[in-house]
């Protein structure tokens, strides 16, 4: 079961992973994760650009009809 802070403030998590010293291991772990974040992010702007490509295209077909 995943628990949820709702009550720390923003960002506290992070500040308190920073301050800390980590294992090879850990920091290999964090740059897995957060390269496929990464990529995650980069597939989804892909796909919103191909959206919005198609919409654009839409609308300059609309446009170019008499």
């Amino acid at each position: 079961m995943v628990h949820i802070d709702n009550e720390s403030p923003p960002g506290s998590w992070v500040r308190e992973w920073d301050a800390r010293p980590h294992s090879v291991p850990e920091y290999q772990r964090e740059i897995h994760e957060l390269r496929d974040r990464i990529r995650a992010y980069l597939e989804r702007i892909g796909q919103l650009e191909a959206e919005l490509n198609e919409e654009r295209a839409k609308t300059e077909a609309w446009v170019r009809e008499p």
